[in-house]
């Protein structure tokens, strides 16, 4: 059991450390930026999501709109995503080839200038059977009305 815990947490750090790193630079150069929000569902076969926002000016905002907006803001807002999920699907994989089962949700603040890393996890199954989405509700349910608006 201890060497399951041990690679279980080797891949929860590889891919965290991923996720943030890719936010850091996305909102890099990007003024009053106080933290990233990563939140991701991994249970619905086929409806897998990640989100990312950022606290900037005391509003959590998704990744478009906290660079500013425009076609440029969107376009690497949408690259940002898209290597969002090929992190999480590379971990996931890690996790099938060792046999630990894989968290179903993922929520995750840092806190830039402090460096302050909360990660929270969960394998309650939620969405699967329901017919919802994760991706509709889970900022939401995290975040309450903190959470980032379209």
């Amino acid at each position: 059991m201890a060497a399951s815990a041990e690679v279980e947490q080797e891949i929860l750090r590889d891919l965290i450390s991923k996720w943030i790193s890719l936010g850091l630079e996305y909102i890099s150069g990007t003024e009053g930026v106080r933290a990233i929000y990563i939140y991701a569902a991994n249970e619905v076969p086929g409806s897998t999501y990640v989100g990312i926002a950022f606290e900037k000016d005391g509003e959590i905002q998704y990744p478009a709109r906290a660079r500013g907006g425009g076609s440029q803001a969107t376009n690497l807002s949408a690259h940002l995503i898209k290597l969002l999920f090929e992190d999480l699907a590379e971990a996931r994989h890690s996790f099938e080839e060792t046999g630990v089962p894989p968290p179903t949700e993922y929520r995750v603040y840092f806190e830039i200038g402090t460096r302050k890393l909360d990660v929270q996890l969960s394998r309650e199954i939620i969405y699967r059977g329901t017919g919802k989405a994760p991706s509709v509700d889970g900022f939401t349910l995290w975040l309450g009305d903190r959470a980032p608006k379209l």
